[in-house]
């Protein structure tokens, strides 16, 4: 097959006019523009990265917050708990120190009976508010009230004292009802003042 050589015209003028090329500092544009882009690629992911970890950071803080006021709930409750240990602690050793034994006291007025005198009742009984106050109910078979200045005197002894006393006497009985309270040796301001003697 042949092929015949054939003109092409070429229509292509030329350009005198056409502006020079780009100066070699602003071929840079292109470089600092994808450098740009990276850029802003790394810092974005460096800052999910931060965010990331301070949402971790600030979910920890919460976490530990929550546990120091769980803590914190806890000691306060248990420091309660102590605190109410401490009162009834400190209720027993009030109720101890002023619960004297009562077997004593009952001894004592047994033994100040005369031969013509009888117990016919005898009630002690103790708040537990105020356990060193006795409330003392003694009803005696006696014709004489000397039966009664006789375990009053045995008291005294006992270093109990009677407050708000009340006697009555019917049919032979003597009925006596009053406070007791016991008096600290080992404090001299509890004791009362002794009168002085007339010469």
């Amino acid at each position: 097959m042949l092929i015949y050589a054939k003109s092409i015209d070429d229509f292509k003028t030329e350009r005198k006019d056409i502006s020079p090329p780009l100066p070699v500092y602003l071929r840079l544009v292109p470089l600092i523009f994808y450098l740009t882009i990276g850029a802003s690629i790394l810092l974005n992911g460096l800052f999910f990265v931060r965010y990331s970890q301070a949402n971790l950071e600030r979910e920890e803080t919460l976490r530990r917050d929550r546990q120091y006021k769980a803590d914190l709930a806890e000691s306060a409750q248990q420091r309660k708990e102590l605190e109410d240990e401490a009162k009834k602690a400190s209720d027993v050793a009030a109720w101890l120190s002023g619960a004297r034994p009562l077997q004593p006291l009952l001894v004592e007025i047994a033994r100040s009976i005369e031969e013509n005198s009888t117990i016919v009742e005898v009630k002690l009984e103790r708040d537990g508010e105020s356990p060193a106050q006795i409330r003392f109910s003694l009803r005696l078979g006696s014709e004489t009230p000397r039966q009664l200045d006789l375990t009053l005197v045995r008291l005294g002894e006992m270093r109990f004292r009677a407050y708000s006393p009340e006697q009555t006497v019917s049919k032979g009985e003597i009925d006596y009802k009053a406070t007791l309270l016991w008096q600290d040796g080992n404090r001299s301001q509890a004791d009362p003042p002794v009168p002085a003697s007339s010469p």
